[in-house]
């Protein structure tokens, strides 16, 4: 049963109604999101995450197995959120521009002060060394790179290169590019900037969208 603090008013019986379980289990990302940020993976406690919710510890079980299971679905949302969001900002535009305005905007992301892609990192170094972690870990990044490949493929036949692209090779080949510019630039901010992430991820795109065309005509 979920546990529901005094932020949900009660009906005129006495009766504390029941949130949906869509809204809690929304809720408590949410405050994972915030939770997480400010401690880190390690550092983060559920107890924290269901207070910020407004919820008792035993929502949190009720609809997460472990931590790393909360991580790892905050995860998968964040990251296909990112992905939905820049392809609907490219949506009809030519490869130069849209490869432009998608290294931009991950590049935002990477660079951004909250930390988040980090913590992604710090997750994918914990699953390295703890197989309950890494089993969370390879499920969702499965799951992330298969709801891509079909993001990437739409994209592909928009431009008249879907037949000729490898969409889960362009796929895996970006997420370790973007995986990579992350630490370089946690390590060096200074060089790394987000001018050179963007700089760096346009010339992915325009490469994979170039080497598609270029085989198409053959």
């Amino acid at each position: 049963m979920v546990g529901v603090t005094s932020s949900v008013q009660p009906d005129p019986a006495g009766r504390v109604p029941r949130p949906p379980r869509d809204e809690v289990r929304r809720r408590l990302l949410d405050a994972s999101a915030d939770e997480f940020a400010a401690r880190g993976f390690r550092g983060a406690r559920l107890t924290e995450v269901a207070a910020r919710a407004g919820f008792t510890k035993g929502a949190v079980y009720s609809n997460f197995e472990s931590k790393h299971v909360l991580f790892g679905e905050l995860v998968a949302r964040r990251s296909l959120d990112l992905a939905e969001h820049v392809l609907a900002e490219i949506a009809g535009m030519r490869p130069r521009a849209a490869a432009q305005r998608a290294g931009h905007l991950v590049a935002t992301a990477v660079t951004g002060d909250d930390g988040w892609p980090l913590l992604v990192v710090e997750f994918a170094v914990l699953a390295a060394r703890d197989e309950a972690v890494a089993a969370e870990y390879r499920r969702q990044r499965r799951d992330i790179r298969s709801r891509l490949v079909d993001l990437v493929a739409d994209r592909a036949r928009e431009w008249g290169v879907g037949d000729d692209i490898d969409a889960a090779a362009t796929v895996l080949s970006l997420t370790a590019l973007v995986s990579g510019l992350v630490v370089e630039h946690a390590t060096d901010p200074e060089r790394i900037d987000r001018d050179a992430v963007a700089a760096s991820v346009t010339e992915f795109v325009t490469g994979a969208v170039a080497g598609a065309a270029s085989r198409e005509k053959r």
